[in-house]
């Protein structure tokens, strides 16, 4: 999936995450938005992010204004999930997603 966004844009963005085509039950588990900019360089943002509904398996990023930036676009956006026993995943797990940015 793609995101396309206005520069600024401070509203929450939901994705589900799947895997085999099933929800991910998120329920114990903490989520992190890895979010790389033009560079492929990982982007330190101010936002938050984190999971929105666990057994739906949705997750958020909550941007600040200043996270979403035309110029540093287009971002590659990657879900890291970890469980109660330290072990990581990612979503997707092959190519990141690509999210792309636009002058208001």
């Amino acid at each position: 999936m793609s995101l396309s966004v206005v520069e600024g844009w401070t509203e929450r963005i939901k994705y589900t995450l799947t895997a085999d085509g099933a929800t991910v039950n998120l329920t114990g588990m903490s989520v992190t938005l890895l979010l790389y900019d033009v560079t492929k360089t990982l982007f330190s943002y101010s936002g938050t992010s984190g999971v929105d509904t666990a057994s739906s398996g949705i997750v958020y990023f909550d941007p600040a204004a200043t996270d979403l930036l035309d110029a540093n676009a287009p971002y590659y956006a990657r879900w890291k999930v970890t469980d109660g026993a330290g072990k990581v995943s990612f979503f997707p797990n092959s190519f990141a997603e690509q999210w792309t940015v636009r002058k208001p």
